[in-house]
């Protein structure tokens, strides 16, 4: 019994030590500078006229900021709407947070090729969809990427001093 406890604990540790981290670039806060095709992507989720125009004209802030586990970060996507935090994101791990539209969502972020993946579930009835929201960096910007039938969106984010 104690032999398979120990390659129990092995794997356990491996697993822990192969724990993928958020890379250096992204730790910061981003501020919204402009969008490129946002509002037709929006229609073409079939988000409505209002709901439209009251997301394309919020303001947004993204931080990303260290924890004291390095395999851990926090997340916050501040809005002149609403303020959701995420804390002790693990990446590759499941979590139940709040969406903008306070509803409940299961929330992953991965990561591939150097791009961050935010990937939102919608746990309850209402106007949100499931969607997945791709960052990466283009020059100064912090680029989220987001499709909905071949409709693709991006928005563009300064990092602050």
């Amino acid at each position: 019994m104690s032999s398979k406890f120990l390659i129990l604990l092995a794997f356990c540790g491996a697993t822990l030590v192969a724990a993928e981290q958020l890379p250096e670039k992204f730790y910061g806060t981003f501020d919204l500078d402009h969008s490129e095709n946002f509002d037709e992507y929006l229609t073409a989720k079939g988000y409505g006229w209002f709901t439209r125009k009251l997301v394309t004209f919020a303001t947004f802030k993204k931080v990303f900021a260290k924890n004291a586990n390095k395999n851990l970060f926090d997340y916050s996507n501040l809005t002149s709407k609403k303020d959701v935090f995420y804390k002790n994101v693990q990446i590759g791990s499941k979590f139940e947070g709040e969406g903008l539209d306070n509803t409940k969502h299961e929330v992953t972020f991965t990561l591939k090729d150097g791009h961050l993946f935010e990937h939102h579930k919608p746990l309850e009835e209402g106007e949100s969809k499931e969607e997945t929201y791709e960052y990466y960096f283009d020059g100064d910007f912090l680029i989220q990427k987001m499709s909905f039938n071949n409709i693709e969106g991006r928005r563009f984010y300064k990092r602050l001093p």
